[in-house]
């Protein structure tokens, strides 16, 4: 049925039909999706995406260059009051590769652009933002919204609130949300602040102040990594600079201290990645090894945008060049996401088209790791098309796992 690491090539049945290339897994290669969906989302940047192992979520974005008479979105109440941010939620079906958009947009927040978004469960965490012009309008309110049904409500929270900004990063640790970093628009943090889930109170963790030397510069569209005890701050910058990666900011949480970390270079050349901001990052650990690397993709340094992939191994400080894995164009302030297995999915950002700048639409996706032969055979099942032509009890009739055929998001197809 399917091929593995190597090139195949069409063939003939007896009618002398020709069946379309087999289907073969090629980790670290990007590959487009076509959306099979009449309504799907516009070109944005600035939005966030996060991935289960079922569906694709995409909150927000920004676009000034959508006409008014668009077919598609003049007669959109919503969109008229809120251009040119998105005040919407959309889904995208990995397996189905049709796009959907939740309801209950109306009760979505007005700061739509930059936010920091994590998914739990399945419940999408939106915290921060701005509204346009950039900073005039921030947030420091945190919504929920339940993916099932799309409802969305702003969280009541006490306590010692963070500034309201955007562009700043989040991670989930046990009951709490940490958010680091972010701008107002004219001053930029690296401080860091927790949300407890379970009381609603928001306590100030480390203000960085100039007393200790180890404090990272304020910046915002950084990515976070986190190992369990270690924050770790990737690039990110202000309005006229990006931060490099030969030393990383680190946030000790049992220790409540920064620390500089110095990296290891890609073993061929000994570089690491060049300053950015506006980038990609997923995490992920390796169940072989056990080791958890994080991989950061494209970005943007304030004259050049990146088309390549990096990857950090947490434990060894050491960066690789993942030099087969190149974006198709070069893109900055997309969005990174990864499946519970390992393929990492980006969607929308801005890229350099015919020596314009402008924003896409398009989904991508790249293996970072290599699943189970039971992933692979589903990823080629995927490949032909055959599973949306067939109902839930045939897929099961014919032996294919539940845990597969529950992928399938039958209410889009």
């Amino acid at each position: 049925m399917f091929a593995y690491g190597r090139k195949v090539h069409q063939r003939r049945d007896r009618s002398c039909k020709i069946f379309p290339d087999l289907y073969a897994f090629k980790p670290f290669v990007f590959i487009k999706h076509e959306a099979q969906s009449v309504k799907r989302p516009k070109a944005r940047s600035g939005h966030r995406i996060v991935c289960d192992h079922k569906n694709l979520y995409s909150y927000g974005g920004f676009n000034p260059c959508i006409s008014d008479t668009d077919p598609d979105m003049q007669n959109d109440q919503i969109w008229i009051s809120s251009k040119p941010l998105f005040k919407e939620v959309w889904k995208f079906n990995l397996v189905t590769q049709q796009w959907k958009r939740l309801p209950s947009r109306d009760m979505m927040p007005n700061e739509l652009a930059s936010n920091a978004v994590i998914l739990r469960g399945n419940v999408l965490m939106v915290y921060g933002g701005t509204g346009v012009p950039f900073g005039d309008s921030c947030s420091n309110f945190l919504y929920v919204c339940n993916v099932d049904d799309g409802k969305m409500h702003i969280v009541p929270a006490s306590g010692d609130l963070p500034e309201p900004q955007y562009g700043q990063a989040l991670i989930c640790h046990g009951s709490y949300l940490y958010t680091v970093g972010g701008t107002t628009g004219y001053e930029y943090t690296c401080d860091i602040h927790r949300f407890d889930l379970r009381t609603g109170i928001w306590e100030t963790v480390y203000i960085c102040s100039g007393r200790d030397q180890c404090e990272p510069n304020g910046r915002y569209r950084h990515e976070l990594a986190f190992d369990g005890k270690l924050i770790y701050v990737l690039g990110g910058g202000t309005a006229e600079e990006a931060f490099g990666f030969a030393e990383i900011p680190a946030f000790d949480l049992e220790r409540n201290r920064w620390m500089v970390l110095n990296t290891y270079g890609d073993n061929d050349d000994n570089t690491v990645p060049q300053p950015r901001r506006c980038h990609g990052s997923v995490q992920y650990t390796d169940e072989r090894t056990g080791n958890t690397s994080v991989v950061i993709s494209g970005g943007y340094n304030g004259d050049h945008v990146f088309c390549d992939v990096w990857r950090l191994d947490l434990k060894l400080l050491q960066w690789t060049c993942l030099r087969k894995c190149i974006f198709p164009r070069p893109v900055y302030f997309h969005s990174a996401a990864l499946t519970p297995k390992g393929q990492m999915y980006t969607f929308g950002g801005i890229v350099k088209e015919n020596n314009k700048v402008v924003r896409t639409d398009a989904v991508y996706s790249v293996w970072l790791t290599i699943p189970k032969l039971s992933e692979i055979c589903w990823q080629a099942l995927i490949y032909y098309r055959y599973l949306t032509h067939k109902s839930q009890n045939e897929l099961l009739h014919m032996g294919i796992p539940l845990k597969f055929v529950q992928r399938i998001d039958w209410y889009d197809v």
